[in-house]
């Protein structure tokens, strides 16, 4: 169980890290296009390993055994265990028990941690949207407000962030014409009584149209404050994966009832999964350690993409949500006792009797 459960937390870590290290990258690269701000980078991506850990611990646990297991054929442990009258019942204990403590913690994933990081990530996102575009400004990038009608861009901040040199301001309503403003100094100011937020111009123009236009106009100024416009944004609607178990329960939505089989069937499984380690596991002197992992590849991808077929499916209507996933569960289930008796013969599962590999 110590080697199952080492090796099992060792490449879990090792797939987590290659994982927070691509959205690590997508949020860096959202941080230079303005699109989020840092301070709230690193809490993005904690929040996000809590939903890649739902996926990666199962398939850590079915590496991990599938490795740990491989490690005592290698070694001729496994020789030594049976020739002492150990046989596959006696090894099946200890991996189903580390089987049972996989399912637990995913369990403890999907109806608690899982959804609660789902609406703190949807609570964060909603109040980075009501952050003006001004607070996200970088020197020398084109800013996008959260609705899409500003683009900001300075060439220079000074340090207490409260004076910006060579402006560009472009700004666009529904039924009204384009409006450029460019300045070499502006400030941002926020009225203390009403909340409204300014942006002071100084010593630019205002360009209200298309050139070329008739109503095309130019005007300079030597101080101008636009107002930033407030957009009331809707209460986020509730994301599937952010709600709770018993909201999902009492709802007759389809999308939702799928949601219900997937997050039962990842703990089933993980649990399938480590079972069917053990006798995927076997291998020759001359095999070598990792010389399963391409076949036990080979099988975990089909029964995740038709896990994730299936709960489509679901939710489509095209099945029935009383069948639900459990069709491909069963098939794993089926593989798990072939391999089995195909290694033991079927006489162990009518006498019990413990029959070395």
């Amino acid at each position: 169980m110590k080697e199952m459960l080492v090796t099992w937390i060792a490449v879990t870590l090792v797939l987590l890290v290659i994982m927070i290290g691509n959205v690590l990258a997508r949020g860096l690269s959202k941080v230079t296009d303005g699109a989020i701000s840092a301070d709230v980078l690193l809490v993005l991506v904690a929040v996000q390993s809590i939903s890649l850990l739902v996926t990666l611990i199962p398939l850590g646990l079915y590496l991990g055994i599938l490795l740990a297991h491989g490690r005592f054929y290698r070694d001729n442990e496994m020789t030594v265990m049976q020739a002492t009258g150990s046989g596959w019942l006696d090894l099946l204990r200890p991996t189903a028990l580390v089987g049972l403590l996989g399912v637990f913690l995913i369990a403890t994933l999907t109806i608690f941690a899982s959804p609660w990081a789902a609406r703190y990530e949807q609570l964060i996102k909603k109040e980075f949207q009501e952050k003006s575009a001004i607070s996200l400004l970088t020197p020398g990038k084109f800013i996008e407000s959260s609705d899409g009608s500003t683009v900001l861009f300075v060439k220079d901040i000074s340090a207490d962030k409260s004076q910006f040199n060579d402006v560009f301001m472009y700004r666009k309503q529904e039924k009204t014409p384009p409006v450029i403003d460019t300045a070499r100094i502006a400030s941002y100011q926020v009225d203390s009584e009403t909340g409204n937020e300014y942006l002071i111009f100084s010593d630019g123009q205002t360009s209200i149209g298309k050139p070329g236009d008739a109503d095309y106009t130019v005007t300079e100024f030597k101080r101008q404050g636009v107002l930033r416009p407030k957009t009331e944004l809707a209460e986020p609607r509730l994301q599937r994966r952010s709600k709770t178990l018993k909201q999902l329960l009492a709802s007759d939505d389809l999308v939702d009832l799928a949601e219900v089989q997937w997050r039962i069937s990842i703990p089933l499984a993980a649990l399938l999964l480590a079972l069917l380690a053990v006798p995927l596991s076997y291998t020759s002197p001359r095999e070598g350690r990792f010389g399963k992992i391409a076949i036990a590849i080979l099988i975990y991808i089909p029964y995740a993409n038709l896990l994730v077929l299936a709960r489509k499916w679901i939710a489509n209507g095209t099945i029935s949500p009383w069948v639900g996933l459990w069709p491909v569960h069963i098939a794993v289930l089926m593989l798990v006792i072939y391999l089995l008796v195909k290694r033991v013969g079927w006489s162990w599962f009518r006498h019990g009797r413990k029959v070395a590999a």
